[in-house]
């Protein structure tokens, strides 16, 4: 927490010889050597005449670390960062995470039937274009539970409605508090849909326009939730601020749409919803592409913690409520239409 990086002790066992020598002399010199590949509970130390010293874990050897008595706090110095400096670093990671040159678009079927919507994704077909939303994480060894997330999306229309399905791994992702009705992107988890209805809008625009649309689906006191939120709205007298210290955006309008989105999950990770295609204003043309993003939010109940999301990969912010609430279609994926 307070402090910078200054070397690295010892080495990978892989490229270095391990911790064995004949005998140990004092003052022989082990910068060289690496340590046992199950090396368990290393502590280092500073004594009060200065000197650092370290217990190489499983060895319990005492080991002398030299060098670091050059080392010198620097001195305070004030840093000014204000709205300038906070626009321009939030820029310049948005920037940064445009590449989309490695991301194919997401395949949507039209189809004559209508997956059933109880959270079993079994009637998904199997030629199903899923889209990658998160799989960071190693899987862990013999005695751990501990996995790495798995979670992935896809989307399906019928019937004149959108049906969403999201695989995880994760039975308690859609905890959510929902005590501000505006804000559910704050209060925990979610399923998360973004969408550009408009086929014919610039796709490099880092504005929304009308037709941009956010969906956030979750779960309230075990009742699904869904809020739907629209950046741009010809004629909006009143839209809806959202603001922090430095900076606020508006959304013209927020609007509570549970009753007419239907969730369901197997309570083992896995979740579907549908929302009619009049309800987002869409109107889906065969073999036409459009933009669009897929993701989930994750928190403990009360506050979220995390975003990940198929395309937008500029999402680590969950602390200052403009940048979660807005919509940077610049950044979205391309859904495709199937003929």
């Amino acid at each position: 927490a307070d402090g910078l990086f200054v070397a690295t002790l010892f080495h990978d066992i892989r490229q270095r010889p391990n911790w064995s020598m004949p005998r140990a002399e004092r003052n022989m010199d082990v910068s060289a050597l690496s340590l046992h590949d199950e090396n368990f509970w290393p502590s280092i130390t500073q004594t009060a005449d200065g000197r650092v010293f370290l217990v190489n874990g499983s060895r319990t050897s005492l080991v002398r670390v030299d060098g670091l008595d050059s080392i010198r706090r620097f001195p305070e110095k004030s840093l000014p960062l204000g709205e300038t400096e906070l626009k321009a670093a939030q820029s310049w990671f948005n920037e940064s995470a445009k590449d989309h040159s490695l991301r194919e678009p997401l395949d949507i079927a039209v189809t004559d039937t209508a997956p059933t919507l109880d959270g079993d994704l079994s009637d998904w077909p199997s030629d199903t274009r899923w889209a990658t939303i998160d799989r960071r994480g190693t899987r862990a060894n013999f005695n751990s539970n501990s996995k790495p997330y798995e979670v992935s999306a896809s989307l399906r229309i019928s019937g004149g409605v959108l049906f969403a399905a999201f695989r995880s791994n994760e039975k308690d992702l859609l905890r959510n508090s929902g005590e501000d009705a505006t804000s559910l992107f704050k209060t925990g988890g979610c399923l998360d849909l973004m969408l550009g209805t408009d086929a014919e809008a610039d796709s490099a625009r880092k504005s929304p326009v009308a037709g941009d649309l956010r969906l956030l689906v979750t779960r309230v006191d075990e009742n699904a939730r869904a809020i739907l939120y629209r950046a741009k709205v010809p004629g909006t007298a009143n839209p809806v601020t959202f603001s922090s210290p430095w900076r606020s955006i508006t959304l013209d309008t927020v609007a509570d749409v549970s009753d007419k989105v239907t969730l369901a999950t197997d309570n083992n990770g896995n979740f579907e919803f549908s929302v009619p295609l009049e309800l987002l204003q869409w109107k889906p043309q065969p073999g036409t592409s459009y933009q669009g993003d897929l993701g989930i939010l994750r928190g403990n109940g009360f506050q979220t913690l995390q975003r990940v999301y198929w395309a937008n990969k500029a999402t680590a912010i969950t602390s200052d409520v403009p940048s979660e609430a807005e919509l940077t279609p610049d950044k979205w994926g391309i859904f495709h239409l199937a003929p």
